[in-house]
């Protein structure tokens, strides 16, 4: 392994994975609501599919990592694995604390905390993939923590359960919009209420 490129990229890997999130939040739109577009990208507001967008951006950042700095394999997966939970429960948990302590959401609180957040991730995953007492023993665990991330990625876009975490606050529904919903319609009606 070449320690010096691992330590570069885990120390970017925050703001890559930002970077990649902040495009799939509109890849959705951009590509016209199709399928490939629905399962990569942010189909609404709820927390999970902000969850989702981050999960692949860390993902596809890790793939990078592994096939560049050659990192130990079993001691990563495990390391990424335990980053990847660390990053969603942070973001939820976060969301979740300020807007009920503020009863509002902000922006930029959502987008500071969310780069701090993914940060952290590579943090914790860089310190846990170089350490002595990882020796490896935990990689079918961290696999199967990552195969579950996976299969709810492609689960829960089509069949969200019906929870308060897939809640599009915008639309008050599920999964994918209906094409005929009006988003202006209940902006409208957000404003009215005001």
């Amino acid at each position: 392994m070449n320690d010096k490129t691992f330590k570069r990229l885990e120390a970017v890997g925050g703001a890559v994975v930002f970077a990649i999130a902040s495009f799939l939040h509109f890849f959705y739109n951009l590509s016209g609501g199709s399928v490939l577009g629905a399962l990569l990208g942010s189909v609404n507001e709820s927390i999970w599919e902000h969850l989702k967008i981050f999960s692949i951006g860390y993902m596809l950042w890790a793939v990078t990592e592994l096939l560049w700095a050659k990192p130990p394999l079993k001691a990563f997966v495990w390391a990424k694995a335990v980053g990847l939970y660390s990053l969603c429960l942070s973001i939820a948990c976060f969301f979740y604390i300020y807007t009920t302590l503020l009863g509002t959401s902000s922006v930029v609180l959502n987008l500071t905390s969310s780069l701090a957040f993914s940060f952290l991730a590579h943090l914790i995953s860089y310190k846990l993939t170089l350490s002595e007492r990882n020796k490896g023993q935990f990689f079918l665990t961290g696999t199967m923590m990552l195969f579950l991330i996976f299969i709810m990625i492609l689960s829960f876009t089509y069949f969200p359960p019906e929870a308060k975490l897939f809640l599009d606050p915008v639309t008050q529904t599920y999964g994918i919009p209906d094409p005929s919903f009006d988003e202006g319609a209940v902006a409208l009606d957000v404003l009215y209420e005001l």
